[in-house]
């Protein structure tokens, strides 16, 4: 139910613009109806629970749970944000419930007849656990109740980590995917590429580098102390010396 005053979340809620005396009438029905089709149930029902005096009486319908049921909730984280998130899973949990307001409904007096012939009473197995959480929320035994609490506590830590194993296995699936792709691109790219030649082996010289370096600094004629000797060079000493021939480049 959208207060007074509006903020984001307020003028998205189903009830905008709708009569608020009807969150606070005795048969609260069609409010409970309205929210249960709201985006915003959440952010209403934590807008209340910050306002509402813990241990005090709370009235009125809030993101589609009465005073009563509002009393009932557990701890909620103390970021806003992580209560919203426990609160939103909590009504999803409750979704598939037979959700009845639980205060100022008008019910059929005990024992005042009805034409509807008795019928069996339903098997406990085939009892949807929502419609059995909101009977163990409503028994008067207190027992009963903090039983109830502590399965609706434990059934939101199974969505949990249910959710979590969910998303942890289809990120698994997704990397292994990912690495099947990147072994076939990598295969693709080295059958693409060009084969790499073979460096090839130098050619053995045919002089005696050292000799030729020798005489060449003694007839002062310009020789790289390293490498091959140049070609000009290596004929200058043969013809000088009458080695005869040719000689490779350097």
């Amino acid at each position: 139910m959208a207060g007074p005053y509006r903020v984001d979340w307020q003028e998205r809620a189903a009830c905008a613009g709708e009569d608020m005396g009807l969150w606070f009438s005795k048969n609260a029905a069609r409010a409970v109806k309205t929210c249960g089709r709201c985006p915003v149930r959440p952010e209403c029902l934590y807008d209340a629970l910050q306002y509402e005096t813990p241990g005090a009486p709370r009235h009125g319908v809030r993101g589609g749970l009465t005073g009563r049921e509002r009393n009932r909730l557990p701890p909620l984280p103390p970021a806003a944000s992580d209560a919203i998130a426990t609160l939103r899973e909590l009504l999803e949990a409750t979704d598939d419930e037979d959700h009845t307001p639980d205060e100022g409904t008008d019910q059929p007096m005990s024992g005042t007849p009805t034409d509807e012939a008795p019928t069996a009473p339903e098997d406990s197995e085939k009892l949807p656990v929502g419609k059995i959480l909101k009977w163990g929320d409503e028994h008067p035994d207190p027992e009963v109740q903090d039983q109830a609490a502590r399965v609706r506590a434990g059934f939101l830590g199974l969505r949990k980590r249910y959710a979590a194993d969910q998303e942890l296995t289809a990120i698994t699936t997704e990397a292994e995917q990912l690495e099947q792709r990147l072994a076939e691109l990598r295969a693709r790219k080295e059958a693409l590429a060009p084969a790499k030649k073979p460096k090839g082996k130098r050619t053995p010289v045919e002089y005696p580098a050292a000799e030729v370096r020798a005489w060449a600094k003694d007839n002062g004629i310009a020789c790289a102390p390293l490498g091959r000797v140049p070609k000009p060079v290596v004929d200058a000493w043969k013809k000088a010396t009458g080695q005869g021939g040719d000689s490779a480049d350097a």
